[in-house]
Formats: C-alpha cells, sequence, structure tokens
C-alpha cells in the first residue's frame, strides 16, 4: 500500500512537510492513489503512508513518514461519514502526526467534500490543531452547495457577485460564521474544473460554488490562488486525474 522512499535529497524547509490527501464522499484509495503514483514517479515525493480512520475514529497507521515530500493517504472506513465527523477524525490524525512522528507542520489536499471537512477543521477545531497548517489545496470543493455528499436533481448555480453568493446555502453559512477563527497565514490553491464554455461546472459542482470560498476568505490576510481546468478532463471525477492539476499542485507545496 505504500512505496518506498526513492530520493535522498536533502530537504529545504517545503520539502519536509507531509501533505495529507483527504477523498470525496465514498472515497477509497483509488481515489488519490494515481495523483500520488504520478507526484512520486514526476516529482521525486514519497508515498510513505496510509492511514486508515475507522467507523470510531480508530486510527491504523501503514508506513513510515519519509523525510523528503512525504505524501500521506487518508482513508475514511465510514463511507458515508460527514464533513463534521471527518473533521474530529482528522484531528486525531494530526494530534497522532504531532506526538508520535513529531510533525510541527503539514500540507492538506481535498477533493471535493474532502474540502469541506479540511475546512470544517480548520473552523471548528482550530484551538485544538497540535500542527501549523502551511499549504492547502482544494479541488472541487462544493463550497456553496446544498448537498455536499449527493448529487442534485441540476448543478447548482447560485451566482457570486462583489459581496459573494447571492444565495448562501447552510454549509457556506456555517463555515462563514466561523472563518474569521481560522488560524492566519495559510497558503490557499482552489481548482476547479468547466467542461465547455456552455457549462461552468464540472458536472457536479459549478465555478461559482467552488469559488465562493474567495469570499469566505476575503478577510483573512493569505495567499489564495485560483486555478480553472477546462475540456473533457476537467469533469469531477477526473481533476485529479490531469497532468496540469499535478503540476500545479507540486509547484504550489515544494516550489518546483
Amino acid at each position: 500500500p505504500y512505496m518506498s522512499p526513492v530520493s535522498t535529497n536533502i530537504s529545504t524547509t517545503l520539502d519536509s512537510v507531509p501533505t495529507l490527501f483527504l477523498p470525496g464522499y465514498v472515497g477509497n484509495r483509488y481515489s488519490f492513489g494515481f495523483l500520488l503514483r504520478r507526484l512520486v514517479n514526476r516529482y521525486q515525493a514519497n508515498k510513505s503512508m496510509v492511514i486508515y480512520v475507522d467507523g470510531r475514529g480508530k486510527l491504523r497507521v501503514v508506513g513510515q513518514l519519509a523525510q523528503y515530500r512525504p505524501l500521506i493517504q487518508v482513508i475514511f472506513q465510514d463511507k458515508r461519514s460527514r464533513p463534521q465527523q471527518q473533521s474530529k477524525w482528522l484531528l486525531f490524525i494530526c494530534q497522532r502526526l504531532a506526538d508520535q512522528y513529531g510533525v510541527a507542520t503539514i500540507n492538506l489536499v481535498g477533493h471535493s467534500m474532502g474540502c469541506i471537512t479540511i475546512f470544517w477543521l480548520l473552523t471548528h477545531h482550530q484551538q485544538e490543531l497540535p500542527v501549523a497548517i502551511s499549504r492547502v489545496v482544494t479541488i472541487a470543493g462544493p463550497f456553496n452547495d446544498s448537498e455536499i455528499a449527493r448529487n442534485t436533481r441540476g448543478v447548482e448555480e447560485y451566482p457570486n457577485d462583489s459581496a459573494g453568493p447571492r444565495k448562501r446555502t447552510a454549509i457556506y453559512r456555517a463555515l462563514a460564521k466561523r472563518v474569521s477563527a481560522m488560524p492566519k497565514g495559510i497558503k490557499f490553491l482552489n481548482i476547479a474544473g468547466t467542461i465547455s464554455s456552455g457549462q461552468q461546472n464540472d458536472g457536479q459542482v459549478s465555478l461559482n460554488s467552488a469559488f465562493s470560498l474567495r469570499y469566505l476568505l476575503r478577510d483573512q490576510i493569505i495567499y489564495y490562488r485560483e486555478l480553472v481546468i477546462r475540456g473533457k478532463r476537467a469533469t469531477h471525477r477526473l481533476l485529479h486525474e490531469n497532468r496540469v492539476v499535478d503540476a500545479h499542485i507540486a509547484k504550489f507545496i515544494w516550489n518546483t
């Protein structure tokens, strides 16, 4: 389930920070598996750990933490668990990494519902966090969707204006209420897809919903960048199987 370290490069500070990958709804080991393999093959990263979380929040850690570009795949075994629950488990993972592995700083990468789990951690468990968060990558995050884990009948496209989304869903409001408590200084890369010029969404999440994140973060003094992926390989399920996305993630977290 993990690959042994392939690089003996001397780490810079960025290169030694572990990066955790959180899947979307009903995600499994394949959700980020191919992206992790490409980061190993092309960017000398090390998929050094897989952390399984059972339905009671018990952790099973497979592998050892590499020194250079360590990647950690998180797998929730309760496939229908929600972001509020997952964020508590993610806090347990952070505590384990800090206590047993001496980790002081991490990066987080989420796809779809995993993005909401990350934000729930940052807005609802920030005071308990034993690690600093350096960089966050969100891929197709449904930040202003009314259902974050199920497909609604149509893709929700609530327009954004200068003040933010014109209609604010419950999840957006819950994050907005607590966003001022988020740790300062985190850098964000927010990636979304559009299948065609006539369809401003990835088939499930609209650009408007994904990019409503910019309004959540507006009052935080942080680095925030948006990336739109266009075309056939920009569908919701293919966004993390896209080499352009790989390259942007590598540049963002390791400055390669």
